[in-house]
């Protein structure tokens, strides 16, 4: 049986760039304080999302004012003294603000809310083919739902890129999230998969057909077994050099590195 139980779409990600980056905090578990401010900005607008749909949920429709307050409040909570900015001459005002505009952006082109939402950070728990042994998990930003087998799974991203129409057909994420809704609901008739770059106020649909994500589901068992026959030889999970090492965190552990990450040393 492999240490790992059950896998995610973004530990899987993970194992393809970087093999040791994902033994390291999926295998070894070695949980690090430190955070990149993007990632940090990024979660602070979801849950001010979260936030947002949950009071229209709950029957009221809030003002901007009381959304950004939220915002600014869980930011203040949780901020700590390893978050890391990477870019030279960034502040951290600038990315609370940038977080702002963000929350801002999105609450002027979707309100009303007059959409039919059928859940907020849902967590999925699935199997790819019905197989026990390869078990997922997720968790999915919001899903709508029209009451006639139509559904929406909605995902926000904070990044600077916004994918295209080719790179949102052919992305998996939101296509396993759809694979994991059909087991577990009976009335699916439709599914459309929405992204939210809400840093330009950007909306991308996608759509996938039962051959793709029978081809989904075989990528990411392919990929499991390589990551449970590394286990079982015990063989080494090779780093994988790149541009992302800039960002990464496992400098310490990783064979290929000496020392702490140079290009991460402004803590605010």
């Amino acid at each position: 049986m492999s240490i790992l139980e059950r896998f995610s779409y973004s530990g899987l990600e993970s194992y393809k760039k970087c093999p040791a980056q994902f033994k390291f905090r999926y295998i070894d578990k070695i949980r690090k304080p430190d955070e990149g401010i993007e990632a940090f900005t990024g979660k602070r607008v979801h849950e001010a999302l979260e936030f947002l749909y949950s009071e229209v949920q709950s029957g009221r429709l809030p003002f901007i004012d009381g959304i950004l307050d939220h915002y600014e409040d869980i930011w203040k909570r949780k901020w700590h003294d390893r978050i890391a900015i990477a870019k030279r001459g960034e502040r951290k005002e600038d990315y609370f603000h940038l977080g702002e505009d963000c929350i801002a952006r999105f609450y002027r082109k979707n309100q009303p809310f007059a959409e039919r939402v059928e859940g907020i950070e849902l967590e999925m728990d699935f199997m790819l083919d019905g197989d026990e042994s390869y078990r997922m998990k997720g968790i999915m930003d919001r899903l709508d739902h029209d009451g006639n087998g139509n559904y929406e799974i909605h995902d926000y991203k904070t990044g600077k890129r916004a994918l295209s129409q080719n790179q949102a057909d052919k992305d998996g994420q939101l296509a396993l999230y759809q694979i994991a809704l059909e087991q577990q609901r009976e009335d699916v008739q439709d599914v459309s998969l929405v992204w939210h770059f809400v840093r330009y106020g950007i909306v991308v649909k996608s759509k996938r057909t039962k051959e793709q994500l029978q081809q989904l589901t075989g990528s990411m068992k392919k990929r499991i077994n390589e990551i449970r026959l590394h286990e079982k030889q015990g063989s080494t999970f090779p780093a994988k050099e790149s541009i992302l090492c800039n960002w990464c965190y496992y400098w310490e552990e990783c064979p290929q590195k000496q020392g702490s990450n140079p290009f991460i040393p402004n803590y605010q």
